[in-house]
């Protein structure tokens, strides 16, 4: 159970970018390309979501 959403959210886009970083430094990012458009998709939408949790707090 996640106790902290802001810890959590920030811990899945650190992952996130860890793994785009090492498929484009490795050379993978043809074969790789349908996961990194998920991919930077997914990180776009939880950016979003974090600025959200941020303007709320400060409300």
């Amino acid at each position: 159970m996640v106790k902290n959403v802001e810890q959590a959210l920030d811990d899945a886009l650190l992952a996130m970018r860890m793994l785009r970083k090492s498929i484009v430094d490795h050379g993978h990012l043809e074969a790789m390309a349908d996961l990194d458009a998920v991919m930077e998709t997914a990180i776009a939408a939880a950016e979003q979501k974090r600025i959200d949790i941020e303007r709320a707090k400060s409300t």
